[in-house]
């Protein structure tokens, strides 16, 4: 079969939708957490991250159906039972709410141990009610996979950008209005609660509606298809429960041994952070399915093509990002917030370059999931928890609080080394091409990090939101400039992308320059 003419401006408009609905969400975030965290306090607000992060680890053990279900309605074709594939769904559904009835269960009966452990003090009874509100948008979360899987796996990625992007906006407004009026954690859970019931509703019924011929529905599976898909399933629930373990386990171990008011400026640190996650992080979620389907027709050739330009591409961004985010900071902190938080500022700083590394390999992974290997990348993230957990009290004795995100950093950057070489050993490809690929966008980042580092105190700074905005604009534009410097010069910049690159250049002078003359 043919490759569709248009899927090209399919895949960029699928892409553009997706970006539009997380930055949409990203800046609902960015918005509504600076005041949430002025009218709680932080110590409140460090329960709240707590309570949060502990629901996040068990929403993650979905069996990984998320990922499965999405490539079976990818792959689907004429040749594709239907009936199998809403069995399939209706097994996802299933496995929904039998996890929230499990999660329930097992807080109940361990809530005096986990308030204990998390010191809570006076705020127990509170953290138990905003727990029952956070279970509900765990169950709604369960129930969400399927009908999200259907609208993934057809590239559906307008309407389902369309109800995240409005809800996410709906839960900052409700978050905000909650608070202002007094509100306090359960208040607060009962609107995420009550956000992701919505947002499950809208997703269903947008699903039904288009492809009511996919909808869930309950029946007997066949032993190869039950193996098949939680198989593939499982490989994915090890990598992705593991990688959630490594953000949320840091949250849980600082405020174990340092309070939640510890826990919740690394929290804030973490969350600016993932900024620098949203383009890449959605990009390889619109590729994912849209690689399956143009292997079929491509091949193996296509797909190693696909790899190396997602490398490139994934690199340039990531590479200058990481140093810029570094570099600035402080002041982006106090940009946020409006004043410092030194746990905020250091945790980005730490764990930017990490970041930064795995989501490169994230090129790889699609590849391996293409193929039907997800178990390539279960050995490197395993590894990346376990090199976390060692490193973790050694590093919290030694430097404190930051000790815990510096472990989260080694381990990430030490498993992603061990699973490039394995990558390639494993589907036979070499790794010389990707090394060529990688390095001197990296080296060029690096040492434009060093540099602005070291001109930082030369640089326009001030006190307040427009100061440290004047600081983190300056920083930035002197990264991304001494990065593109070099590359250009050594032939590396395609035309195309010096083009953009001036236009971008011309961009940030005109925002920054009135800025710097009203100063």
């Amino acid at each position: 079969m043919a490759e569709p003419a248009g899927s090209g401006v399919r895949l960029t408009r699928n892409t553009l939708s997706m970006l539009g609905a997380r930055t949409l969400m990203a800046l609902a975030g960015l918005v509504s957490l600076p005041v949430v965290y002025q009218h709680l306090g932080p110590r409140e607000f460090g329960v709240w991250v707590l309570l949060s992060g502990l629901l996040a680890m068990a929403a993650v053990l979905d069996l990984g159906f998320g990922s499965a279900l999405v490539r079976e309605v990818a792959a689907a074709g004429e040749d594709t039972d239907p009936v199998t594939v809403r069995r399939l769904l209706g097994l996802g559904l299933a496995w929904g709410v039998l996890l929230g009835l499990l999660v329930l269960g097992a807080l109940a009966a361990g809530w005096p141990w986990i308030s204990h452990l998390l010191r809570l003090g006076d705020l127990t009874r509170d953290a138990w009610h905003a727990t029952l509100w956070l279970v509900l948008g765990v169950v709604a979360g369960g129930v969400e996979v399927p009908w999200r899987a259907v609208l993934e796996g057809v590239q559906r990625y307008s309407a389902l950008a369309a109800v995240t992007g409005a809800t996410a906006v709906l839960g900052a407004v409700l978050a905000i209005t909650a608070v202002r009026l007094g509100g306090g954690l359960v208040a607060l859970a009962a609107c995420t609660a009550t956000t992701g019931v919505l947002r499950t509703a809208l997703l269903a019924a947008t699903a039904e509606h288009r492809h009511r011929h996919l909808a869930p529905r309950p029946g007997r599976l066949s032993r190869r298809d039950l193996r098949r898909v939680t198989g593939y399933g499982l490989r994915v629930q090890v990598s992705s429960g593991a990688g959630a373990m490594n953000v949320e386990f840091d949250r849980l171990v600082v405020g174990g041994f340092f309070g939640p008011t510890v826990a919740g400026a690394v929290d804030l640190g973490v969350r600016l952070l993932n900024l620098l996650r949203l383009p890449p992080g959605f990009a390889l979620l619109v590729l994912f399915p849209a690689a399956v389907r143009r292997t079929v027709t491509g091949g193996r050739a296509w797909l190693d093509a696909f790899y190396l330009t997602a490398v490139r591409h994934l690199t340039l961004f990531l590479a200058p990002a990481a140093a810029a985010l570094m570099v600035s900071a402080d002041p982006l902190v106090r940009l946020w917030l409006g004043h410092p938080v030194p746990w905020a500022a250091a945790t980005i700083a730490v764990l930017a370059p990490a970041y930064a590394l795995n989501l490169v390999t994230g090129a790889a992974t699609i590849v391996a999931r293409v193929e039907g290997r997800p178990g390539l990348e279960t050995r490197y993230v395993l590894l990346s928890v376990l090199l976390n957990l060692a490193l973790t009290v050694p590093l919290l004795v030694l430097v404190g609080p930051l000790g815990v995100p510096l472990a989260t950093a080694l381990g990430i950057v030490l498993a992603t080394g061990y699973f490039v070489v394995h990558f390639h050993r494993a589907t036979a490809r070499p790794l010389r091409p990707t090394l060529r690929t990688l390095w001197p966008p990296v080296a060029a980042a690096t040492g434009a990090g060093l540099a602005t580092a070291a001109l930082a105190g030369l640089l326009p700074d001030g006190p307040g939101r427009l100061g440290a905005g004047l600081a983190v604009a300056a920083r930035a534009t002197l990264t991304l400039a001494l990065t593109a410097v070099p590359l250009t010069l050594c032939g590396y910049l395609r035309a195309d992308e010096r083009t953009r690159l001036r236009s971008l250049a011309g961009a940030a002078r005109a925002a920054v320059v009135p800025v710097g003359g009203r100063r």
